[in-house]
């Protein structure tokens, strides 16, 4: 039954796999390493813990202040100055574990008993051997459960530190370039792969065409993160799913959350109604942006889908939160359902697999926007308009667009 409402090629299949490996949580242990032409005895210097010590990496102040010096224990404090001027502050506790001067530097996670250890960095290993007069930095973090996404981005961020340290210890001047082009060759990267993947299926031109309107919609979220104040996040492409930009900082309300969610679809909007302009001024390669727009729309039609982990989903999740509280996650699993039951009416198995990855988020009983501030009754109602509105627009320049090709 099912066989014949649906086509079941190889690019589904592939689909649903890397569906189950994106959300797979794993401990991950990223290692990076760098010879810095420094003595040891320098190196060592930047990287030991002390009470008062006062690190700067880029907006983000470090400091750090002795607990327990018969435990070896410290606190960090996280400071991260916004370009809106708000400083954001996030607090952990490490122990000393081992120390061998100028040679090796454990620091362990301590205050997490009785909390979830998912996401959370457990430990930070320093090894350092001298070469020469230089000195061979050996860093290894180990970090709870986390999803494929987050691993990646823990390596990117590995390597680009300890770079940073590089330029500190031989400059005194820490050297960010590198961790902007490792972030950078990441998105180049998947980018490139995402081309080649959607082009095996769906042709080069459209596989082009497709991850340019992704790198639109992405952008738009990039350029949320901003507006609300955080550092510019990163982009990460995923074969023959889409993509995602991440943020640096948790969000701190739900009006930033959708806010964030609904900018990817509507900075889209303005890629749409630019393809429209050629059509109307009779331009001779009009067919070349009506197909580009028709694509960009329809992306961003099914990306408003009240269904997670799609953007339309993601809002939706917080409207409810602040609608019907704790009773959210039961209407999201009624929703994801009617999404499904829809797709495999229309027989449409895009459609069926998001609905049911909806209800698969919500089958476990879930506190949602934990800790964010609420919406406020305007914020709620501005939300509300801006769903419609930028779906409503999409759906409509779609058929606009499917018109003008004569589907």
């Amino acid at each position: 039954m099912l066989a014949s409402r649906f086509h079941f090629g190889p690019e589904i299949f592939i689909c649903l796999l890397l569906l189950f490996v994106f959300t797979l949580r794993m401990r991950v242990r990223p290692k990076a390493y760098a010879t810095i032409n420094v003595p040891a005895a320098k190196v060592w210097a930047l990287l030991a813990p002390y009470d008062g010590k006062i690190d700067q990496w880029g907006n983000t102040q470090i400091s750090t202040r002795l607990i327990s010096a018969e435990t070896k224990s410290y606190g960090i404090k996280y400071e991260t100055t916004q370009s809106n001027g708000v400083v954001r502050a996030f607090h952990a506790e490490f122990t000393l574990a081992e120390a061998e001067e100028n040679r090796l530097l454990v620091l362990k996670r301590e205050g997490l008993e009785g909390k979830s250890t998912n996401n959370e960095l457990l430990e930070i290993r320093h090894e350092m051997a001298p070469v020469g007069a230089a000195t061979r930095l050996t860093t290894t973090y180990v970090w709870g459960k986390r999803p494929f996404l987050a691993q990646l981005l823990a390596r990117a961020d590995l390597w680009g530190g300890i770079y940073r340290i590089k330029g500190l210890a031989e400059t005194g001047v820490p050297n960010n370039r590198p961790y902007w082009m490792i972030n950078g060759a990441v998105a180049l990267v998947t980018a490139m792969i995402s081309i080649l993947a959607f082009g095996a299926f769906l042709g080069w031109q459209v596989s082009c065409a497709l991850v340019f309107a992704l790198l639109v919609h992405e952008f738009g979220h990039l350029l949320a993160f901003r507006l609300i104040g955080q550092p510019w996040g990163r982009i990460i492409f995923l074969p023959f799913l889409g993509a995602v930009a991440v943020p640096r900082l948790p969000y701190e309300s739900q009006a930033q959350s959708v806010f964030a969610a609904l900018m990817g679809p509507g900075f889209s909007v303005l890629l749409a109604g630019a393809c429209i302009l050629p059509t109307l001024w009779s331009w001779h390669t009009a067919l070349i942006f009506v197909a580009i727009g028709a694509l960009t729309a329809a992306l961003n039609a099914f990306n408003m889908l009240p269904a997670e982990p799609l953007d339309g989903g993601v809002a939706l999740r917080s409207i409810l939160t602040r609608l019907v509280g704790s009773k959210a996650w039961s209407v999201l699993i009624g929703i994801g359902l009617l999404v499904a039951t829809f797709g495999i009416v229309i027989g449409q198995l895009a459609l069926a697999m998001f609905g049911v990855i909806a209800v698969l988020a919500n089958l476990w009983r879930r506190k949602i926007d934990t800790g964010l501030i609420p919406l406020s009754s305007l914020e709620l109602s501005m939300a509300f308009f801006a769903y419609i509105a930028i779906a409503g627009a999409h759906v409509t320049m779609m058929n606009w667009f499917l018109h003008q090709l004569g589907v």
